[in-house]
């Protein structure tokens, strides 16, 4: 939990609305949103939140600017916003009222309050309008995890840590002057929130509300000075018989780019990518531009990494929380400032009293020429857990789809790896795609794995 104090003297975020009215907050299908189009919107969500009960609300925008004003009047109204996907039947414990701008099918939400925010009645809101220029009644909202073994946790951030890091970002790479901000990543997760929304407003640079996936569309604001928020997999898919689109800034996140991948991006983009290394517990951590292979990793200001010998893990130390974390990574620490990545610590669950490694038996079934890419995941069967694979062919073994039924398909890869994994690692479910499921961040996450499984039961497996 943030310290008061701190708060109060870090306020950008509630001040937004005291910005001058005239100015562009966002760009919606290319026209202007300004502060006063914010005001609006906020004291309308504000005036239907005024006398509901309702402390815990999911907030779901497909627009990012509704999703500012949700979320400012979710804020102001004391309220508890939760940064989640409601059609998920496995997020509905969390939350009793949802505010969006979907259309939705209400009988999925039958135990929920629903505000549209398109629905609203006009109002005046002139009462309202002096009284919400102060600091907020909530500061706090709740994230979750993308979740890759298990279901998404939640994760608490306070206001201050989310204008901290901006202040971070700001003192190592200095305010920034570009025109706009544009994102292919949503801005419901830790990293579109924090470089797509909180820099942008903190830094009063509009934001393209919509996500931009490709070039052709990303080349329509050219002649602005842009900063690109992206992922790697948008990034290798960057098609470099297009004209270059010459960007203020690139950032990448949501895994590593190789040297040739972040020059591909120079390329195409016209700026080495600066890719930020970082989690939805922990915030920003690192952030390096491969000027030359093997580039090292920077830490951000006033952080710190040390490693203990004793447990052979890597410890973080960072002032936007107020506990060490423990990494997820191997990490090789090259000074204070500089370390190397080398890959994720093992992925360990527990299948009838044994231990597992999830990381192993991905490695291995990589190794097949068949296999583009594995994951593999704990599911529930009759009160025990067993192991699905989810397997995305290579190009050249496609074919294997059409060739064989699931159930044979089955059995060839079993064959295969019957001399390599022992019975307790053999996955029990299989699925085989043509691509993984991606989420906007560009990561494979539980619940759409999970859902591959849930829509084939009927399969013979």
């Amino acid at each position: 939990m943030a310290n008061p104090s701190k708060i109060s003297t870090l306020n950008l975020l509630s001040q937004q609305l005291l910005r001058s009215e005239q100015e562009v907050i966002a760009f919606r299908h290319k026209q202007p949103l300004t502060v006063a189009d914010l005001k609006t919107k906020v004291f309308e969500i504000c005036h239907a939140l005024k006398h509901d009960n309702n402390q815990l609300w999911a907030l779901s925008m497909h627009d990012s600017f509704n999703f500012v004003a949700g979320l400012l009047a979710l804020f102001y109204s004391g309220k508890q916003p939760l940064l989640l996907n409601p059609s998920h039947q496995e997020m509905h414990q969390y939350y009793t009222a949802l505010l969006t701008d979907n259309e939705l099918n209400s009988s999925q939400f039958i135990d929920k309050k629903i505000i549209n925010i398109n629905q609203l009645p006009l109002a005046n809101f002139c009462n309202e309008k002096q009284q919400l220029t102060y600091d907020f009644k909530q500061q706090t909202l709740t994230l979750f995890t993308s979740g890759s073994t298990g279901l998404p946790k939640p994760i608490e951030k306070s206001v201050y840590q989310l204008q901290h890091e901006i202040e971070i970002l700001n003192k190592d790479w200095g305010k920034s002057t570009s025109d706009l901000v544009i994102a292919s990543v949503s801005h419901e997760h830790m990293y579109g929130l924090t470089f797509k929304i909180m820099l942008s407003l903190c830094c009063k640079i509009p934001f393209v509300c919509e996500p931009v996936l490709y070039q052709e569309h990303l080349a329509t604001f050219k002649h602005k000075r842009i900063i690109y928020i992206t992922t790697p997999s948008i990034i290798k898919t960057l098609d470099n018989h297009l004209p270059v689109i010459n960007c203020d800034k690139v950032i990448s996140s949501a895994g590593k780019l190789s040297y040739q991948e972040s020059q591909f991006c120079f390329e195409n983009l016209g700026v080495l990518p600066n890719e930020i290394y970082g989690s939805s517990e922990t915030g920003i951590i690192a952030t390096r531009q491969q000027t030359q292979p093997d580039t090292p990793w920077t830490l951000f200001s006033s952080m710190r990494i040390e490693y203990d010998q004793r447990w052979q893990q890597a410890i973080l130390y960072t002032p936007l929380l107020d506990q060490p974390e423990v990494l997820n990574d191997k990490i090789k620490i090259v000074s204070n400032k500089y370390f190397h990545l080398s890959g994720r610590k093992d992925k360990i669950i527990k299948i009838s009293e044994n231990r597992v490694s999830l990381t192993h038996i991905e490695n291995k079934i990589n190794q097949l020429n068949e296999v583009e890419q594995v994951i593999i995941i704990p599911l529930e069967q009759n009160n025990r857990t067993i192991l699905g694979a989810v397997i995305q062919l290579t190009p050249s073994y496609k074919k294997l789809l059409q060739t064989y039924n699931h159930l044979k398909l089955t059995q060839y890869f079993r064959l295969l790896l019957k001399d390599t994994l022992s019975l307790i690692e053999m996955p029990k479910r299989w699925r085989f795609v043509e691509f993984l499921p991606k989420n906007s961040q560009g990561k494979s996450s539980y619940i759409e794995l999970k859902a591959l499984f849930n829509a084939l039961k009927k399969n013979n497996e």
